[in-house]
């Protein structure tokens, strides 16, 4: 039985999102008909972002974003199709369904409120289909980027390696979106001895000598509201505020460690994995890193509800994992040397 991209989604995707987003942000964000074009690659990871994003209730139907508010023109897990086949439609340059619609209702028309006016010379002609056509598109990176061994260490298929995937695709996007500590900072396949040479997304730009605009979200794995919430901010045409490890603030302003968010600040120090108290003592990281997990959570029970629990509340320490000095920054992850006999 043939199946289409979309009733594949349908299929893989049949769980939804939502966050607490102003409404008409989220209206304004969410009124689009699959654009823009989004390419997905994953190199080096173990696909939790994938899975992560794929499990959130919390900012709007996930299967819907996917299906029907953005083009997602690439993505090994989430497409029928894959191989060069797949890899071949990703590289191809062309307007979506909804733009070529689009402009055929205002081919040739003149006016100074054409949306296909793309040159903005009051008219919609082929001048205005040629510039659709090199339009860019959001890319979006999970995993590091391994250079030893000529980047052999990861390929993504027809026979391409990621380095060379990365290299193609980030010289034409818009924007890209490292999704993962792995892709933001290098994380776990960055670490020492650091065998494969990983790199993390800005670190393969430094590496191909390009300079682009980077959105980090971290996290092993990120939040599905991290970067849900982000994309909803793009689509509805809002510049994300990013603090200096380029992690939107929003969501990366404060430490977990701030006073009033986490609930054991101040309580007495404990000794043994799983007893109530500060963790401090036994290697929680808490104190040095930004997220929002205290209020967020993870694992939402429903629409418009926060999650139902999150690390430090499950009684063992905060391992740093959103940031750039996760994981060897933040060895050992517990520190159990004075731990009791009980």
């Amino acid at each position: 039985m043939r199946i289409t991209r979309r009733d594949f989604l349908k299929i893989a995707s049949a769980v939804g999102i939502t966050t607490v987003l102003p409404l008409d942000l989220l209206n304004k964000a969410l009124a689009g008909n699959g654009n823009p074009r989004v390419i997905w690659l994953q190199g080096q990871s173990c696909t939790g972002c994938s899975v992560s994003l794929l499990n959130s209730i919390n900012i709007a139907p996930i299967d819907d974003v996917l299906i029907n508010k953005i083009n997602m023109e690439y993505h090994s897990n989430l497409i029928a199709s894959a191989g060069d086949v797949a890899l071949s439609d990703a590289l191809g340059q062309h307007p979506s369904p909804t733009e070529i619609t689009a402009l055929s209702e205002q081919w040739l028309q003149s006016g100074t409120d054409l949306s296909m006016d793309i040159n903005k010379d009051n008219k919609v002609d082929l001048y205005d289909f040629a510039a659709l056509t090199q339009q860019g598109f959001i890319l979006v990176v999970e995993g590091s980027i391994p250079t030893g061994a000529e980047g052999h260490f990861c390929h993504i298929g027809g026979g391409m390696t990621m380095i060379e995937a990365f290299d193609i695709f980030s010289a034409r996007a818009q924007s890209i979106i490292a999704i993962g500590t792995c892709a933001t900072f290098g994380g776990i396949p960055a670490a020492n001895p650091k065998p494969t040479s990983a790199l993390s997304v800005d670190g393969a730009l430094t590496y191909l000598g390009r300079t682009a605009n980077v959105i980090n979200i971290p996290g092993c794995p990120a939040h599905p509201d991290w970067f849900v919430g982000t994309v909803v901010n793009l689509l509805a045409g809002n510049a994300v505020a990013l603090d200096g490890f380029k992690r939107p603030k929003i969501y990366f302003g404060k430490k977990i460690h701030d006073t009033g968010n986490c609930p054991f600040k101040g309580a007495n120090q404990v000794h043994n994995l799983g007893e109530q108290g500060c963790l401090k003592e036994i290697g929680c990281k808490g104190p040095r890193t930004y997220a929002d997990c205290y209020s967020r959570k993870w694992n939402n029970p429903g629409q418009g509800q926060p999650g139902v629990n999150w690390c430090i509340a499950a009684r063992t320490p905060c391992h740093g994992c959103t940031q750039p000095d996760f994981p060897d920054g933040m060895a050992p992850f517990y520190d159990l040397h004075d731990m009791k006999e009980s």
